[in-house]
C-alpha cells in the first residue's frame, strides 16, 4: 500500500469517527430572555425571525461536533483512535465553554478542533502543575501550591489559584463534512442552529471564537433574541464582515474546480510530512504565516498540531456545499441585530506589512463594529498567512481575553 493510500485511509478514519452528531429542529431559536426587553424590541426580533420560521417549521438540521475539556484534550487535535461514543461527560457543561466557528477556506469541525487544540495547549501552559500534581481540579477548590519566597527576612507561603478548565465545543457549520446543508443560507439561520445545539447540550453560556466568514454568525448569535445574554465574549480572528470588494481571481476560481483526488493528493504532497521537513515548513509558512515556523521549532506540542493541518484540505466534496452556502449568505446580510450586541469583542487581524500598518480586514471590522453596543478591542498578530494564522500567538491572545471576562 502506497504512502498516499495509507494517509488517505487515516484521514478518512479521523473525519468519520472522531466526532458526534446531533439532529436539531431548524426553527429559529426562541427562549425566555432574562433581561428586560421592551415590547418594541420583542416585536422587531419576532419580525426578523418570522420569515425563517415559516420556511423551517418542520425542518431539521444535523450538526457534527466535538466537546472536550482542556484537561483531557489530546495533543494531536484529532485522535488516531476512533471515538464511537455518542455522548459526552455531563460535567463538561458546568465549565466555561468556548465555541469555535470555522471559516470556509478551509472549513469543517477539524479546523475548529485544531484551534481548540491550540487554546487547550495555551491553557495547560498556564497551569503546568494541574492536574498531575494535585489530582483532578475542582472549580470549588483552591489548591495550595507548595512554594516559599523570601521577603524581608520572613517566609511567606504562596497560593496558586489555577485557571478553571474550559469546555471546547467545535462544530462543522451547515454544509461542511457531516453537517447537513443549510435549509436557509443566511447568517441568522446558522446562528440559530448553533444556538439550538448549545441549548440542547444545556450549556449555560459560551465564549465564541469565529474565523473569517463565521464572524457575522458570531455577531448574530450575540444579537439573537433569547440567546444574547448567554454570549460572554466574542473573538473574531481575521474577520470578514463585508462582501469581498473584488471578485475572486481566475486562479482561485479554477482552484475550486480541481477534482477531489487532485486536491487530496496535493495536500498529501505538501503537508503529510514531519515538522522538520523543509518543504513542509515552506507550505505551513504560506498557509499560517511566517511566525508559525518559530512556533514549530520552539514547541513540540505546537509542531504536532501543525503536522495535522493536511486533513483540512481533504474531503473537498463534503465541504463544497458549505462553501457555496457561505457565498450566498452575503446577499442576505442584515446588520440590524448587531446593534443589540453587548458582549465584549476582540478583533484579531494580521498587519498589512511588517511595519504594522492597518490591514484591509481591520479597516472593514472597525467600520462594521462601530454600531454595536460593545467597545471592540483590536490586536494585530504578525502579517498572517494566506488562510490560517500563527496558532500559538493567536491562542494566547484569545485566552488572555477570555480570562479577563470570566
Amino acid at each position: 500500500m502506497s504512502g498516499f493510500v495509507r494517509w488517505k485511509s487515516h484521514v478518512d478514519k479521523l473525519l468519520r469517527f472522531n466526532h458526534m452528531t446531533m439532529t436539531l429542529s431548524a426553527e429559529p431559536f426562541r427562549a425566555e430572555d432574562s433581561g428586560a426587553q421592551t415590547a418594541h424590541s420583542r416585536q422587531r426580533d419576532d419580525a426578523r425571525t418570522h420569515h425563517l420560521a415559516q420556511r423551517s417549521a418542520s425542518a431539521t438540521a444535523t450538526l457534527q461536533y466535538t466537546f472536550d475539556s482542556t484537561l483531557n484534550f489530546p495533543e494531536p487535535f484529532l485522535t488516531a483512535s476512533p471515538r464511537f461514543n455518542s455522548s459526552f461527560e455531563p460535567g463538561l457543561r458546568h465549565l466555561p465553554c468556548v465555541l469555535f466557528l470555522h471559516g470556509n477556506d478551509p472549513g469543517g469541525f477539524d479546523v475548529a478542533r485544531w484551534f481548540a487544540g491550540g487554546l487547550a495547549h495555551a491553557h495547560r501552559l498556564r497551569n503546568p502543575l494541574m492536574p498531575s500534581r494535585f489530582g483532578t481540579y475542582s472549580v470549588y477548590n483552591v489548591q495550595e501550591r507548595a512554594g516559599v519566597q523570601e521577603r524581608a527576612g520572613e517566609q511567606q507561603s504562596r497560593f496558586a489559584v489555577p485557571t478553571p478548565p474550559l469546555g471546547m465545543l467545535s462544530i462543522s457549520r451547515p454544509g461542511y463534512l457531516e453537517s447537513s446543508p443549510p435549509h436557509s443560507p443566511t447568517f441568522l439561520a446558522q446562528a440559530a442552529t448553533a444556538a439550538r445545539l448549545i441549548e440542547n447540550l444545556r450549556i449555560p453560556s459560551v465564549h465564541v471564537i469565529a474565523h473569517t466568514v463565521a464572524a457575522p454568525i458570531a455577531l448574530e448569535m450575540a444579537g439573537l433574541a433569547g440567546f444574547r445574554r448567554r454570549v460572554r465574549t466574542i473573538t473574531l480572528v481575521d474577520p470578514q464582515l463585508a462582501p469581498a470588494r473584488q471578485p475572486r481571481r481566475m486562479a482561485e476560481q479554477l482552484h475550486t474546480l480541481v477534482p477531489e483526488w487532485a486536491r487530496t493528493r496535493a495536500a498529501y504532497n505538501a503537508l503529510a510530512r514531519t515538522a522538520n521537513d523543509s518543504y513542509f515548513l515552506r507550505a505551513v509558512s504560506e498557509i499560517c504565516g511566517a511566525e508559525s515556523i518559530a512556533e514549530i521549532k520552539d514547541d513540540p506540542t505546537l509542531a504536532r498540531l501543525y503536522e495535522g493541518i493536511g486533513v483540512f484540505f481533504s474531503h473537498w466534496s463534503s465541504r463544497r456545499p458549505g462553501v457555496l452556502a457561505d457565498s450566498l449568505m452575503w446577499s442576505r446580510l442584515d446588520r440590524r441585530s448587531w446593534g443589540l450586541v453587548n458582549a465584549p469583542i476582540l478583533c484579531i487581524t494580521g498587519a498589512a506589512s511588517p511595519a504594522g500598518d492597518v490591514s484591509e480586514r481591520e479597516e472593514e471590522a472597525r467600520a462594521a463594529l462601530v454600531n454595536t453596543r460593545s467597545t471592540p478591542e483590536f490586536a494585530r498578530i504578525g502579517s498572517g498567512g494566506r488562510m490560517l494564522f500563527p496558532l500559538g500567538k493567536t491562542s494566547q491572545a484569545c485566552l488572555d481575553f477570555i480570562d479577563r471576562h470570566q
